[in-house]
């Protein structure tokens, strides 16, 4: 299955997908504050193949109000495997992480580069399991 992940910059609104072996979506699962009606409003751009989520994250401006990502392995050994400051106990990271959901988990994942970016400046990284539980990526 492929998973990819859509978060809408004003709101923080967050949709994850999931894709079958053939490109179908199989599970579309909704987090934060959704009403019918908002889910009305954004049901038109549900991508409902691979073929189109890939052509969505190709396409996506800056300024767009939805952001697209695709993440394949939400595991704490990928999670690990970015982070760029291994200190601390890596069972209280690993139990930091566990404790996520799975959206927030790959949240976590894909904001690793904005921090390396944002880090760049020589300020220090946060231990790895501060950075899971008080959710730097948000």
């Amino acid at each position: 299955m492929r998973t990819f992940i859509a978060k809408n910059q004003k709101t923080g609104l967050k949709m994850t997908f999931k894709y079958d072996l053939n490109g179908v979506l199989k599970i579309l699962e909704f987090d934060g504050d959704w009403n019918v009606e908002r889910i009305e409003k954004v049901k038109t751009i549900f991508p409902a193949s691979t073929e189109k989520m890939l052509f969505e994250i190709e396409n996506q401006k800056l300024t767009s109000p939805w952001i697209f990502a695709e993440l394949t392995d939400i595991s704490f050994e990928a999670f690990y495997k970015r982070y760029p400051r291994k200190v601390g106990r890596k069972e209280e990271t690993q139990k930091a992480f566990e404790k996520l959901g799975e959206v927030d988990k790959m949240e976590a994942i894909l904001y690793i580069e904005g921090l390396i970016k944002l880090k760049s400046d020589g300020t220090a990284f946060p231990y790895p399991a501060t950075y899971l539980n008080k959710k730097h990526w948000k």
